[in-house]
């Protein structure tokens, strides 16, 4: 019988996951400045990097990773729902940078909805609402594009949210998605396997690119950065645990990627019209 490694155990799954960001929701309540929860995303040494304003240098390339699954397709005047908003810096980057029509963050962390609606109260356009990426609160049509970054790996049905991102949005609207592949899946099959089940969802004209090596440099570029933040935010009886979940170099999530056990997906799937 195979026996599951340490690192391949999903620590970050349905209820246990939900129960890691309400604590951590409760315990930065006050980190204004830390605004996003992604591995981030480096890019290519001769592609050009967004510009961004002085108070968004420090993410950089978390706000990346944004940038690159948000502009698969024009956003600018659209309604657009980012389904595992977190601490909603993402939701706040795409609306400011990318122009959206409206911008609605949808989380099922009480505490991380409460956080944003505290931090990004009175920017126009951009509100957050409480909800289950399974089960979203929204009517049929009501979206141009869903976005989803880096949350999906926490669901204990993705098809359902592949199902429930097809209905939300209207005809020819896009899924723009972004996540990474668990552990101790053969090289490739995690893509077939995403192309499959959005298709099954109703999904047609399916893109699927591998950004592994981006992440991996986002990772290193940004090391110094998450080292000393949560060295400075955490106890330590707690800090490898959140270097682990924050893909910090050596750590098993870290190395998966960097050694090709894990693969990190970027996808752009249209509703077909009619």
């Amino acid at each position: 019988m195979a026996v599951t490694r340490p690192s391949e155990f999903r620590y970050f799954f349905g209820r246990r996951a939900k129960l890691l960001y309400e604590c951590l929701g409760w315990h930065l309540r006050n980190a204004t400045d830390l605004r996003f929860m992604n591995y981030g995303f480096a890019f290519d040494p001769d592609a050009p990097a967004p510009r961004l304003e002085r108070e968004d240098e420090a993410e950089r390339f978390c706000a990346q990773l944004y940038h690159v699954v948000a502009t698969q397709i024009d956003l600018s005047g659209k309604r657009v729902l980012d389904i595992g908003s977190g601490r909603g810096g993402g939701s706040a980057y795409v609306h400011r940078y990318l122009r959206t029509g409206q911008m609605i963050g949808c989380d099922l962390a009480e505490r991380a909805v409460e956080f944003c609606r505290r931090v990004y109260d009175g920017i126009d356009g951009l509100l957050f609402q409480h909800g289950d990426a399974m089960d979203m609160p929204f009517g049929d049509g009501e979206f141009d594009a869903v976005l989803s970054v880096e949350s999906a790996h926490c669901y204990p049905d993705r098809q359902a949210f592949f199902r429930e991102a097809h209905r939300v949005l209207r005809p020819g609207g896009s899924l723009l998605y972004a996540d990474f592949t668990p552990a101790r899946v053969a090289p490739g099959a995690a893509l077939i396997e995403t192309r499959s089940g959005l298709a099954a969802a109703g999904f047609a004209e399916v893109r699927i690119a591998d950004i592994t090596p981006n992440i991996v440099r986002g990772l290193e570029n940004d090391a110094g950065r998450r080292t000393v933040e949560i060295d400075r935010r955490f106890p330590p009886g707690t800090r490898r645990a959140v270097r682990l979940w924050a893909g910090t170099p050596g750590s098993w999530i870290f190395r998966d990627f960097q050694e090709g056990r894990r693969e990190y997906l970027m996808c752009h799937a249209t509703r077909p019209v009619g």
